[in-house]
């Protein structure tokens, strides 16, 4: 009995556990059917994610219900061959996406603020601006079966955020390597972001180079290097030893280099960058800058422009060919018809060509070229002429023609000229016609200034067009463009009001055509390559639309190189004085001061001429100085055919000039004074931003430097002692193609820098059609109850909404 009483209960206890044996073999099986089901449905969600993000950088205007699930491009689930060998039930497996949803939280209800002082933002790439947010939910679930198990079905959501930053949101932004090594103090608020490598130097003397806004870099961060072409250990190089600062965890600004005087960057004070340090780079940065300097260790990802590519820089510049993607360049070129070569039609509409509502074509050479007009279609525009179109390409006449567009002259002459053509108006010093510059200087390999061919902009005479077309008013307050008198544009600070007639009227142009944009297109720059378009008298407020308007500020573009004569958009009172609320480099002026943008091939600023009381010139820029040397200091007479030296430093013509009584016409009678030097500069001040190219570091095996942000506006004077005021935005967006001549400092000397970050821009205001970077990010990824996702299946809109890109 005690035998049989033992075997059952061994035979029991036996029993039980091997069921508890086959229960929990049972239960570890189902958990891994339902972690192999939410792996399904994770993977079918992260497909859609992929789907959504191609399929809006690939256009710019959609539908916010573009992913109705009974429309013509719903989401689709993975190929079935993605849950080969595995339990799930492909025909189970769903995707689907809601409504696009415009998300904003500012005072406006028009743009998304990331608030750099919100932990959960600490890390966000784009902390500290105002930004366009849209959301899309992605629902998505899947099933999986097992013949002794059953089925199981997991259920997950997540949010796509497609964020796009107006690239006038950063003070500087590059879409490749951005170098700093200033001479002397540098400060840069607002939010800089490079494409490529953070390439930083301190400069000399007791100054320092501070970032006070957040800075990300989808590249590497290199300290101590004056350009990239120049390598080391990481020790300080050419005596740049002086601090480079960033804002650390406790607001304040701290130095990227060690009290040992080696980098913290990529290298970590090493001789190379390996992983480790690039991990080092990551925890140092992390913990002691948070999130205010951030790398590509970081995962900071590269910003590209809405419809068009990545920059890629030339892999091999010495072999003489140019390999360089420079897709950027395109949004400032005329427009292409459909049919044409090289005709994408999400690139087009980004072109400036296309979102102007003044379109100007120039010849200014002296033979008949074919233009473009809005459209794309071409036209013939005879030697030394130009025809205006407004966006629909209807032809329009503007004040002060003589050309017989459109079958007339202007119907009520005498208007001041928009628009003048002066062949071989001033020489640039920078461009040249001839010269390699990687052979030394000879009379076979002469240094040849280009003479350039002016197409002239009177912003004058522009805002007074605008004040009688498009605001339908009477008169206008501009500053007094006579520079003969001693009370002139070139000179003072006080404005005045022109009294309009329909002389001023733009001929065909109605109110409803103005939407603040003008592009100027430069027929065959980028081949001709000695032409430019010049801004003149551009002094106090140049757009004449209300503060807020739905067209507010100016922008103006153009396929080739672009002059900014004297001040612009500002009136010249400099105000100098750190931490006041007026500092030019970052206030406006007044509540009226509007947001300007310029796009062009290359920007150059002349600084603004300056007359005494009899009306005679005596500083700032004048065209008929322009061939003069800027120094007579390390001098050489043979300065175009002789190899640079210390007593050759400087290039330019000795020979005696006289000033042109206008500053802007070297054609007129001269003063009675003969100079062989430039006048020295004037102060000058700009609130624009300034979007362009540049010549990168190396360009064609050179050996040259870009110059830096710091030279990236050009100079062509004598700016010793002078300041020049800048507030607004900078953006590098691809390789110059007129203006493509090698960066030096034989033709100039620097201007004190007082550049800033427009607040203008900071508060979310934007010129006329500024451009969009645009990057993704997931907001949120949940599991879902069965209930919990067929509520939100439910709540799924795809009603047609008719936002779209366009407008925003």
């Amino acid at each position: 009995m005690i035998a049989l009483v033992v075997a059952a209960i061994i035979a029991l206890a036996a029993g039980s556990i091997l069921r508890w044996s086959l229960t929990e073999r049972r239960m570890n099986k189902r958990h891994a059917l339902r972690l192999e089901a939410r792996n399904a449905a994770e993977a079918a969600a992260e497909y859609a994610f992929a789907q959504v993000r191609q399929r809006l950088d690939e256009q710019m205007s959609f539908s916010m219900s573009m992913l109705d699930p009974e429309g013509p491009t719903p989401l689709v689930p993975p190929p079935t061959s993605v849950f080969a060998d595995s339990h799930v039930v492909v025909d189970s497996v769903t995707v689907v996406g809601g409504q696009i949803k415009h998300v904003t939280n500012d005072f406006n209800d028009t743009h998304f603020y990331i608030d750099p002082r919100d932990a959960n933002n600490q890390f966000d790439p784009m902390k500290g601006k105002r930004i366009f947010r849209r959301d899309v939910q992605i629902l998505a679930q899947a099933t999986v079966a097992s013949p002794n198990i059953g089925s199981l079905t997991a259920y997950v959501g997540e949010t796509l955020a497609m964020r796009e930053a107006p690239m006038f949101a950063h003070a500087i932004f590059y879409n490749m390597d951005l170098e700093l090594c200033p001479g002397s103090q540098m400060t840069i608020d607002g939010p800089v972001h490079t494409n490529g490598n953070l390439w930083i130097a301190g400069p000399y003397g007791s100054a320092t180079l501070d970032f006070k806004g957040p800075v990300t870099v989808a590249g590497a961060v290199y300290g101590g290097y004056l350009t990239p072409l120049i390598h080391s250990n990481g020790s300080p190089e050419g005596g740049r030893s002086n601090p480079v600062r960033f804002v650390d965890k406790a607001g304040e600004l701290k130095d990227l280099r060690e009290n040992s005087g080696s980098w913290r960057d990529h290298k970590m004070g090493t001789g190379s960058e390996t992983i480790v340090t690039q991990t080092e780079f990551r925890e140092f940065t992390s913990a002691y800058y948070n999130g205010y300097l951030q790398s590509r260790t970081h995962g900071v990802e590269q910003y590209n422009p809405v419809a068009f590519g990545e920059y890629v820089p030339d892999p091999s510049p010495h072999d003489g060919v140019d390999q360089s993607v420079n897709s950027g360049r395109a949004m400032i070129e005329p427009p292409l018809a459909s049919g044409e070569a090289g005709y994408v039609a999400a690139i087009e509409s980004q072109k400036f060509s296309r979102k102007s509502g003044l379109y100007i074509t120039v010849n200014p050479s002296s033979m008949a070229r074919t233009g473009k007009k809005p459209d794309g279609t071409d036209i013939v525009i005879p030697a030394g002429e130009y025809r205006a179109f407004n966006g629909s390409s209807t032809e329009i006449i503007l004040p002060g023609s003589t050309v017989a567009t459109a079958g007339t002259v202007h119907p009520n002459p005498g208007g001041r000229p928009i628009i003048q053509i002066k062949p071989a108006a001033m020489t640039d010093m920078r461009r040249v016609t001839a010269f390699n510059p990687g052979a030394n200087r000879s009379s076979g390999n002469a240094f040849d200034p280009k003479t350039i061919d002016i197409i002239e902009v009177d912003m004058t005479a522009l805002k007074m067009a605008v004040d009688w077309s498009v605001n339908g008013a009477n008169h206008s307050l501009v500053y007094d463009y006579d520079s003969s008198a001693s009370d002139s544009t070139y000179q003072a600070s006080t404005t005045t009001v022109e009294v309009l007639s329909t002389a001023n009227h733009l001929f065909n142009f109605d109110a409803a055509d103005w939407n603040g944009a003008i592009y100027v297109e430069s027929i065959d720059a980028e081949t001709r390559r000695d032409s430019g378009v010049r801004l003149i008298n551009g002094r106090g407020r140049i757009a004449s639309t209300p503060t807020h308007s739905a067209h507010e500020g100016l922008t103006i573009a153009t396929n080739d190189a672009l002059y900014i004569l004297g001040h612009y958009n500002a009136d010249g009172l400099i105000q100098t004085s750190t931490g006041s609320l007026t500092n030019s480099s970052r206030y406006p002026e007044s509540v009226d001061e509007v947001p300007a943008a310029i796009a062009a091939d290359a920007i150059t600023i002349l600084s603004q001429p300056t007359i005494d009381g009899g009306g005679t010139q005596y500083r700032g820029w004048n065209d008929g100085l322009s061939e003069l040397r800027h120094s007579t200091s390390s001098y050489s007479s043979s300065w175009s055919t002789s190899n640079p030296s210390g007593s050759n430093r400087v290039d330019g013509s000795s020979s005696y000039r006289r000033a042109s009584e206008d500053p802007t016409d070297n054609t007129s009678s001269g003063s009675a004074n003969n100079y062989n030097v430039k006048f020295g500069s004037a102060d000058t001040e700009v609130a624009s931003a300034l979007l362009m190219g540049l010549v990168p570091s190396n360009k064609n095996g050179s050996g040259q430097q870009s110059g830096g942000a710091h030279n990236f506006p050009r100079f062509i004077e004598k700016w010793s002692g002078r300041t020049l005021a800048m507030r607004g935005s900078m953006v590098a967006l691809f390789e110059s193609r007129i203006a493509d001549e090698e960066f030096g400092i034989r033709y100039y000397d620097p201007p004190t820098r007082l550049w800033g970050f427009n607040e203008i821009f900071a508060d979310g205001r934007y010129p006329p059609q500024t451009p969009l970077v645009r990057t993704y990010r997931r907001v949120d990824f949940s599991d879902l109850a069965p209930a919990e996702y067929a509520a939100l299946l439910d709540d799924m809109e795809w009603e047609d909404s008719e936002d779209d890109e366009d407008e925003q």
